[in-house]
């Protein structure tokens, strides 16, 4: 799920190796709604997964007031300008400082 348009996701994530290891056709992209809870959604609506089963990473207070709202644990990554306390005060499950710390990532998705 992201708020780019599905062109421009193809691009970026390809650009980092990523590309390859997408379910294109399960994800929702900007032209698909407007706010993270619809999107995400919709996301899960196509890979036909419940909202229960998934876990959705995002870096803003908005990412975990909409992950919430559409039943998706919300694991925040605090890179971006939110700290890691307004993550939490949002809502988010867990809460990394960053992915580099490679094994605090599936701990925080629970697998």
């Amino acid at each position: 799920m992201t708020g780019n348009v599905r062109a421009a996701a193809e691009v970026k994530l390809t650009a980092f190796g990523l590309g390859g290891h997408m379910l294109w056709s399960e994800g929702a992209y900007g032209e698909d709604g407007e706010g993270r809870p619809e999107l995400l959604r919709t996301a899960l609506a196509r890979a036909g997964v419940q909202g229960s089963a998934a876990v959705f990473f995002g870096d803003t207070p908005a990412d975990a007031v909409g992950g919430r709202e559409a039943g998706v644990r919300v694991v925040a990554v605090a890179t971006g300008r939110a700290s890691a306390k307004e993550l939490r005060a949002a809502g988010a499950a867990d809460v990394l400082e960053s992915l580099s710390d490679v094994p605090a990532v599936p701990a925080a998705v629970g697998v």
